[in-house]
C-alpha cells in the first residue's frame, strides 16, 4: 500500500494534516480522523488554479465528488507528490485530470 504525507480539506473545514494511502477501493486519509473516499464517488480531478481553491496558498489537487463536494488534497512534500497521486487518481478512477 502506497502513502502520501498530505494536507486535506472536504467542504468548508479547516485543513487537517496526516497521511493519505491508496487502497485497493479507494483512499484513507488517517490523521486526528480517519476519513475515506472510495474511488467510484470521484468524478473528476483537477489542479487548483485560483486562491479558493487552493490550501493555505499553496497548490492543492480538487477531487470532485458525487456527493459531499470537493475535497482539497495538497502536498506537505512538494508539488511533485501531486503530479504523482494524480496520474496515479487518474489510472485508479478512470477519470480525465483537468490541468
Amino acid at each position: 500500500m502506497e502513502s502520501f504525507a498530505v494536507i486535506w480539506s472536504d467542504a468548508n473545514r479547516s485543513p487537517r494534516v496526516g497521511k493519505l494511502e491508496l487502497e485497493p477501493a479507494g483512499l484513507r486519509f488517517e490523521g486526528r480522523r480517519t476519513h475515506r473516499v472510495f474511488y467510484e464517488d470521484i468524478e473528476s480531478v483537477h489542479v487548483a488554479r485560483d486562491g479558493t481553491e487552493r490550501i493555505a496558498g499553496r497548490p492543492a489537487l480538487v477531487l470532485d465528488l458525487a456527493v459531499g463536494g470537493p475535497l482539497r488534497i495538497g502536498s506537505v512534500n512538494g508539488v511533485g507528490v501531486l503530479s504523482e497521486l494524480a496520474e496515479r487518481l487518474g489510472r485508479l478512477t478512470a477519470t480525465h485530470l483537468a490541468v
